[in-house]
């Protein structure tokens, strides 16, 4: 496989994902991102593969490597409208093995699963007004 590789994602890989997943799946191939990245063995080599991307950088991770870039790497934030950039970390998202699930920020986890449980709403702050008498 050369590394300027346009090979289309398999349609079976997308058959289950979400429309936001194919929505992304489609700016991955739009975007050309198989010219330098393989998934599946399949696609460019100038970049590293992304089977298993998700196991290594957390969705917001994934955010700002697509925007800013970094190494051989492009930055696609003035490329991208936000919904683009929104649909393709999704996608990414999907990328790793079925047995091991995406990385993710323990802070943020932390934060999510104390908003989900009933009657853990956040404190009350203090009005300025009563921090000034």
């Amino acid at each position: 496989m050369s590394a300027w590789s346009g090979d289309p994602l398999p349609v079976s890989d997308l058959k289950k994902a979400t429309p936001l997943v194919r929505q992304g799946a489609a700016v991955f191939q739009a975007k050309q991102c198989r010219n330098c990245h393989s998934i599946g063995g399949s696609g460019g080599e100038r970049g590293p593969a992304l089977d298993t991307v998700a196991t290594r950088l957390t969705i917001d991770q994934l955010r700002f490597k697509v925007v800013t870039g970094g190494g051989n790497m492009p930055a696609y934030g003035k490329n991208l409208s936000p919904s683009e950039i929104e649909a393709l970390v999704s996608f990414l998202q999907t990328l790793h093995p079925a047995n091991e699930p995406p990385a993710y920020d323990a802070a943020r986890r932390a934060v999510e699963t104390s908003q989900a449980q009933p009657g853990s709403a956040p404190a009350a702050r203090p009005s300025p007004a009563a921090a000034n008498p």
